[in-house]
């Protein structure tokens, strides 16, 4: 699987920057992100121009980002349908010619913070120069599957990996020309648990050794319970199963979903739809409320189950039914695909674990632990592109540098500059990161987009706080403790760029819901809130949300010093997290400063000066590398 998977992402890389037909073989006609709101769509199409500019993108390829309407939330069905209708706009009925990659990329990231405001899609994956990036890998990874689709709309997420094996022998295997081509892939009953469930017809002639086989689908569950698919046939018979190429599952086993397709008979289906019924006002599920009505034994039963269903509103039931019966007489087939693995990396934890500790996932991806860096030598110099907010470095000397990870160095590492003399524990993350100080990282640990820079000229430090007079050049070096996250956003504050250092325990769940005049006792950095507030001499009724009647949570709780500076952000953070920590009351005292949530944050992002921030340092690595374009 490693040696197939790798001529996959060295085929693709053939045509980063080129045109398309260079791949030898079909490729995607459009691509289409999906994004929460008009605001996220402004951030991906930026980015986007950025990708461009950089040459990192297959030519000729059209990638349309699609917002979802203001209004309740329509969920990635929904989402589905207004892409149709964004797609049909523009290309009428050229449309039905096409093949269309769907990412669904929209959403807050409320359990990987650090993809909160770029987006998902666009997070960095340690491969690559220039560095991929999420959308890179799904750009690639269903190449071998695009000849066999027909045209149509192949369906996908922005946070997930899809490790496979074709086979040598499937030539004759394709989508199917009508309805939806459904895959999926071997998994224990616990992750059947989380997953959409397929409920194989005549399970005892699939032939686990087989890389891939079409088969055909009875029903579709969606996150059932073991005593659902045992009763519903869906558990393979056999125990302690082995796939193909070695592909092993412990007890019994069960066939999950990922990704899927559908014909455009179906997306005609689905525009008349909308046309019919004119805007979405609840939520319609991709995966729970199309797939779950496809196949013989599908029944409507699932309409009333609103588990999945982040806010009830008026019309849900009478919405999932007119959709059940829109699409239930579509065909459904499976390409069952003994050797894949499906990974999802959408949590803090899945992060670190996949580009950390999993050595067969890097290796079948080609991931690596020391990705697109600068290592300088300790001189106390500042990082020359990211002294000021130009790319001005004419007065500023280029430090001496290693492109190497150091020896005592073994975590992931991605697009920063930082000294060789630096320590990155073996399960922590680095991104976006620029350094001019060492730094000794401690495990379970994600540093996104920070920044300190000593020896700060006094002209800079003219209107700063006394903090940061009295500290910066002073530090020698930079200590982070255990399962810490910490992530540098620049905001926009009455007409000024301003930073705010976002931190929590790598345990902690932004989520997780407290009655809203409780809020001192949800879960913080280990400890509870109200402990945070004592040792920073913070009110709590400052820290309490705003406007909130029922119920909060991490996410919209006050817990996050603004700044005038990244690197003063940054230090006051690791004050308050070391306080907090350590109990010391006193350390550090809050009273005087604004404090923001995270979704402030996201509410008052400056987009400008975080993709700048990050042009800059893109270019910075890349010049003091010596590295030159390569088309």
């Amino acid at each position: 699987m490693q040696k197939y998977f790798s001529n996959v992402l060295t085929r693709y890389e053939k045509i980063r920057g080129r045109d398309k037909e260079e791949l030898g073989s079909p490729f995607w006609d459009v691509v289409v992100l999906t994004a929460a709101d008009e605001a996220q769509k402004n951030v991906y199409e930026k980015q986007l121009e950025y990708k461009y500019q950089r040459h990192e993108l297959p030519l000729e390829v059209e990638i349309l980002v699609v917002a979802d309407p203001t209004g309740p939330k329509i969920g990635n069905g929904g989402s589905t349908i207004v892409s149709l209708e964004a797609l049909y706009e523009k290309f009428g009925e050229k449309l039905f010619e096409y093949r269309v990659l769907l990412i669904h990329a929209g959403g807050q990231s409320q359990r990987m913070p650090s993809a909160s405001v770029l987006g998902k899609i666009f997070s960095p994956i340690p491969r690559g120069n220039p560095i991929y990036q999420m959308l890179d890998i799904k750009l690639a990874m269903f190449c071998p599957l695009i000849v066999k689709m027909p045209k149509g709309v192949f369906v996908t997420c922005a946070d997930d990996f899809l490790v496979y094996n074709l086979g040598e022998k499937h030539d004759d295997i394709k989508f199917s020309e009508t309805g939806f081509t459904a895959l999926a892939h071997p998994s224990s009953l616990a992750v059947g648990t989380g997953h959409g469930v397929y409920v194989i017809q005549d399970s005892k002639k699939v032939n686990p050794n087989v890389p891939l086989q079409v088969c055909e689908c009875l029903e579709v569950l969606q996150k059932p319970s073991e005593v659902v698919m045992y009763k519903k046939g869906a558990v393979l018979r056999s125990n302690n199963l082995k796939f193909a190429n070695g592909i092993h599952v412990e007890g019994k086993a069960a066939y999950t979903d990922s990704s899927f397709f559908f014909a455009h008979d179906v997306s005609k289906k689905l525009l008349a739809f909308a046309e019919e019924n004119g805007p979405l006002s609840c939520e319609i599920d991709a995966y729970g409320d199309f797939l779950q009505a496809l196949g013989p034994r599908a029944t409507s039963d699932y309409i009333n189950n609103t588990s999945n269903v982040s806010t009830v509103t008026p019309g849900l039931y009478e919405t999932r039914k007119k959709v059940f019966n829109l699409l239930n007489k579509s065909n459904i087939t499976l390409l069952v695909m003994n050797c894949s693995k499906f990974i999802h990396i959408g949590t803090t934890k899945e992060y670190i674990e996949y580009f950390c500790c999993d050595d067969t996932f890097q290796a079948e991806m080609g991931l690596e632990k020391d990705v697109f860096n600068l290592w300088t030598k300790n001189g106390g110099q500042n990082p020359p592109a990211l002294r000021s907010g130009s790319g001005d470095t004419s007065d500023q000397p280029t430090p001496p540098k290693c492109l190497k990870l150091s020896d005592t160095s073994l975590g992931c590492v991605m697009h920063s500059y930082l000294p060789t003399e630096s320590c990155v524990s073996a399960t922590a993350v680095i991104e976006f990161c620029s350094f001019s100080v060492p730094v000794k990282v401690g495990q379970c640990c994600i540093l996104s987009n920070c920044e300190f820079k000593a020896d700060i000229r006094v002209k800079d430090l003219e209107g700063k706080t006394p903090f940061l007079v009295e500290y910066m050049n002073t530090v020698q070096t930079l200590e982070f403790p255990n399962n810490l996250f910490l992530h540098t956003v620049p905001i926009r504050e009455e007409g000024q760029t301003k930073f705010v250092t976002v931190f929590f325990d790598i345990k902690d769940n932004l989520k997780k819901e407290a009655p809203a005049g409780d809020v001192k006792r949800l879960p913080f950095l280990g400890k509870l809130v109200e402990d945070y507030t004592a040792v920073t001499g913070t009110d709590l009724a400052l820290v309490a949300p705003d406007n909130v009647d029922t119920k909060v949570n991490l996410w919209y709780t006050n817990l996050f010093p603004v700044t005038d500076d990244a690197s003063e952000s940054l230090l006051l953070a690791l004050k308050c997290v070391n306080a907090a920590k350590t109990d010391k009351t006193g350390a550090i005292t809050l009273t005087s400063v604004r404090l923001v949530s995270m979704a402030t944050v996201l509410k008052e992002k400056d987009l400008e000066a975080m993709l700048n921030r990050r042009n800059v340092l893109y270019n910075t690595i890349k010049c003091d590398r010596n590295v030159s374009p390569q088309y």
